[in-house]
């Protein structure tokens, strides 16, 4: 890799530089030889090179033109390099039982856990080195001011774990903010437990635009107040919580009751 290249702010491009961090990573992937990995933005190839010596195949997805011949110069032969935008980039034809590694750009952060989660038929799990303030978001239990629809969101498709945190200074160019590295383990499609997806996310979104009234006064322009109410008493729900205050599960015994 040219030692020259500079990488580009409008990629939102910070390698990890740190060589006990890039181990510390490929251990907690526990990488297996018949594993399939995507790896997300493989940037200049050094968690990559460490990637390719444990698994079966690598398919590093790169939108940077100018990374692509220099990664593919200084690849073994189980690497594909793959140049495309990750979130353009069709997973359909991929093999199931995947794992995808990646160090995402922070602004793109939301819309490629989305591809992801929508992708989830074919991924077994995800290891993410994201923004800090995201990862917690993504992490957050009921009742802290992390806690809104992105955390019900994510959680309701995978079990999410922030599995350490990483200093700005283990980054080049190093960002201004500090991160961590996540693992999300998708669950299984059959045992998804509501009824009505699209109505649990509206309800959950629709709660969380006005977080600081509670949950009747969020939600009764959707619902109705008497049928909301009526709801609440029957599973046990204070009408006076704030949208903070409900668990997921309660989200979905809520929406699951009101779907009926």
């Amino acid at each position: 890799m040219s030692l020259d290249y500079r990488p580009k702010k409008s990629l939102g491009q910070n390698f990890i530089a740190d060589k006990h961090i890039q181990q510390k990573i490929i251990q907690a992937c526990d990488l297996k030889s018949e594993d399939v990995v995507v790896e997300i933005g493989p940037g200049q190839g050094a968690l990559t090179k460490l990637i390719a010596r444990e698994v079966k195949g690598l398919i590093c997805v790169e939108t940077d033109r100018d990374l692509i011949e220099p990664l593919r110069s200084i690849m073994p032969s189980n690497v594909e390099i793959v140049h495309a935008d990750f979130l353009k980039w069709d997973m359909k034809d991929l093999p199931e039982g995947i794992k995808v590694i990646g160090n995402i750009p922070y602004y793109i952060s939301t819309p490629i856990i989305e591809k992801l989660i929508e992708s989830r038929g074919k991924i077994s799990v995800v290891f993410l080195t994201v923004q800090l303030e995201f990862g917690e978001r993504l992490t957050a239990k009921p009742g802290g001011k992390d806690y809104g629809s992105l955390s019900c969101f994510a959680q309701f498709y995978a079990d999410i774990k922030m599995l350490f945190k990483i200093k700005n200074t283990c980054f080049k160019p190093a960002p201004k903010v500090g991160s961590c590295f996540l693992q999300l383990t998708m669950k299984p499609q059959n045992k998804m437990p509501a009824c009505d997806e699209e109505y649990l996310f509206k309800l959950i979104q629709t709660a969380f635009q006005q977080r600081r009234k509670n949950i009747v006064n969020t939600l009764k322009g959707m619902v109705g107040k008497e049928r909301l109410e009526a709801s609440l008493q029957s599973l046990g729900i204070s009408p006076n919580a704030r949208p903070e205050n409900l668990s997921l599960s309660n989200y979905i015994a809520l929406s699951n009751k009101l779907v009926l």
